[in-house]
């Protein structure tokens, strides 16, 4: 599994979208460097807007008529895929995203 639940991060696309000459639609990442992929790829993309991975996981999976299995190792691939390519960043849930924080009082360094 991608992430252990107790770990969950939550998914941020970067960069944008984009088409080389032929129409093949590209991601590019905050480098300029641009990877041709299908439009499932560019779909699974927009879907990572600050979304957790097991959520992620589950609309996928409601729009699926795939294996459950198959589906989380597909989807695994392919967002540590975008992540390799920096077209999505793993953030911590709290850390700064408006989601919940653990045990941040004012005064507290972390």
């Amino acid at each position: 599994m991608l992430l252990k639940r107790e770990d969950e991060k939550i998914i941020i696309r970067r960069g944008m979208v984009g088409n080389d000459m032929d129409g093949t639609p590209l991601l590019i990442n905050g480098r300029g460097e641009a990877y041709r992929v299908n439009d499932t790829a560019v779909s699974l993309w927009n879907m990572c807007n600050g979304i957790t991975f097991e959520d992620l996981y589950l609309e996928v999976l409601r729009i699926s008529s795939g294996d459950e299995d198959d589906v989380r190792k597909s989807l695994e691939k392919m967002v540590k895929q975008f992540h390799k390519i920096s077209v999505v960043e793993m953030k911590e849930m709290g850390r700064g995203n408006g989601g919940p924080s653990a045990d941040r009082r004012p005064g507290m360094q972390t």
